[in-house]
């Protein structure tokens, strides 16, 4: 079954690579340049995994992040930064679902990509569905 991917960026030529990469992995990927277009897309359509930017105009990853959990409360959002800082901190202690550090393994995001659960078992809780978060370097 092919994933379903969200990335948002607002570094497009990083954005546009990842997407070709995850492409040819078997992955349906969409983008969004900044955290407003994320929330429009994720209410819009189901997406088995979100990769959010933590530092984007318009509305910032992890601002994007609540709006997003608001509508969707067990979508799988993972955060993605070149910094190090508090703003991500939020969004790991409400339940992001890991934290990749740019520049960031292509295999990392691969992997993450095509093994996200599609769908949770009857009768699990949003806890039970996210588990600690991950933080690749």
């Amino acid at each position: 079954m092919t994933a379903r991917v969200l990335i948002v960026d607002d570094d497009t030529d990083l954005a546009e690579s990842l997407a070709e990469v995850l492409s040819d992995n078997d992955c349906d990927v969409a983008i969004a340049a900044h955290g407003q277009e994320a929330v429009e897309r994720a209410s819009a359509r189901d997406f088995d995994i979100i990769f959010m930017d933590v530092r984007m105009p318009v509305m910032n990853g992890v601002d994007a992040f609540f709006a997003i959990r608001a509508v969707k409360p067990l979508a799988r959002i993972v955060m993605m930064t070149g910094f190090r800082e508090t703003l991500v901190e939020r969004a790991l202690q409400a339940g992001a679902d890991g934290l990749l550090h740019k520049p960031f393994s292509i295999d990392d995001m691969v992997t993450l990509a095509t093994t996200c659960e599609r769908k949770l078992p009857a009768g699990a809780s949003q806890r039970a569905a996210h588990a600690q978060p991950r933080t690749l370097h």
